[in-house]
């Protein structure tokens, strides 16, 4: 999807800027920086520019409606909230340019920002340029929403199914929660919030057998597709649910584990009760988060870290206890040579040397 590609990128683009512009030791931001500045990226698609075009306006309508928001394309076009303009054309050239300015429904003069997109013709189709300049709150938190459903809260298109197909970032995670439940042949593992499956798949190889839920289906189909065979021999289930109405009788499994999911759950306490009655006696819950101090960062970027709610280690052992759970700890493990076992690229690594991930480990008697 062009439209979803190119905010993609720019997300990708203003969140360089974001951990730059973060104050890792006090937590605020230089938000005025941060409006002052222009954002642009490029791509190069294999379409014509007039096909190209028209894909980008059919795509960018549909996003925009997801949100509750209208296009009016064309030259003297708009884009409304309700019966409210938010948004207006500045210029129209179809095959060519398009240029948009921006404010929220409730409008402040100091909150316009402009984008621009240039189609222009090159050896094997068009470059796509996006130029997004005063970053302000583009389309308002809906827009935010959008984009945190798209790559994290309830994943989904083409962009979304190849990074949790292979989550190579999120593997050291992985590695330390199936560290901490030492899995056998003889456990029953349950995943909340599943993904793509990359977790189940290393899971599986311990012989046990697992069932999962995630509220995305694009999700559901692809830890299906990727743990076919497990499938195929009755050792995996996956299915659509919500994490606080498990599908599932009490006692069913020995074992239960979450991985940066947690921080999006609107009642985490209806979550861990849930979790805590499919569980048998003695069995282990672990979940991994990421902890207050990442906010901001490439691990917890804008606009989704405003869309997260960040524990400190005592308030989750508190809601693992309140939920049931007994002898409840909270791990600050070190994510370094786990990254280098999951073949996290060199470069990279020194983004997991710190302990800043949170693991919550937890028991039912």
């Amino acid at each position: 999807m062009l439209f979803g590609e190119m905010v993609s990128k720019l997300l990708e683009a203003r969140t360089a800027v974001t951990c730059a512009s973060l104050n890792c030791s006090n937590g605020q931001r230089t938000s005025t920086r941060m409006r002052a500045m222009q954002f642009r990226v490029s791509v190069d698609i294999a379409l014509e520019p007039s096909v190209a075009f028209d894909e980008f306006v059919a795509e960018m309508s549909q996003a925009l409606t997801r949100v509750g928001m209208r296009l009016e394309p064309g030259k003297d076009g708009r884009i409304l909230e309700g019966k409210v303009e938010v948004g207006r054309v500045l210029s129209w050239l179809p095959g060519k340019e398009v240029l948009f300015e921006w404010r929220q429904a409730n409008w402040k003069p100091d909150e316009v920002t402009k984008m621009g997109l240039r189609f222009e013709p090159v050896p094997d189709g068009t470059r796509v340029t996006i130029e997004h300049d005063q970053w302000g709150s583009l389309l308002g938190d809906r827009f935010g929403d959008w984009l945190t459903d798209r790559h994290a809260r309830r994943p989904s298109g083409a962009q979304a199914r190849a990074g949790y197909r292979d989550p190579v970032y999120h593997r050291p995670n992985f590695k330390v929660i199936l560290r901490e439940l030492s899995l056998t042949p003889s456990d029953f593992l349950l995943e909340v919030g599943c993904g793509g499956g990359a977790l189940l798949q290393e899971a599986l190889r311990s012989g046990c057998r697992a069932a999962a839920v995630d509220h995305s289906p694009e999700m559901v189909k692809l830890a299906q597709e990727v743990n076919h065979d497990a499938i195929k021999q009755r050792r995996l289930e996956v299915r659509e649910a919500e994490a606080d109405q498990l599908p599932f009788p009490n006692g069913k499994f020995t074992c239960a584990a979450l991985t940066n999911v947690f921080g999006f759950l609107p009642d985490p306490h209806a979550v861990l009760v849930e979790i805590r009655r499919v569980l048998a006696k003695d069995g282990r819950l672990v979940f991994f988060t990421v902890s207050p101090e990442m906010r901001g960062t490439i691990a917890a970027p804008e606009p989704m870290a405003s869309r997260i709610h960040f524990y400190k280690d005592e308030e989750l052992m508190k809601l693992a206890r309140e939920a049931g759970f007994v002898d409840v700890r909270v791990e600050r493990p070190n994510l370094e040579p786990f990254a280098r076992e999951a073949g996290v690229p060199e470069e990279h690594i020194q983004a997991f040397s710190g302990r800043d991930g949170q693991l919550t480990i937890a028991l039912k008697t």
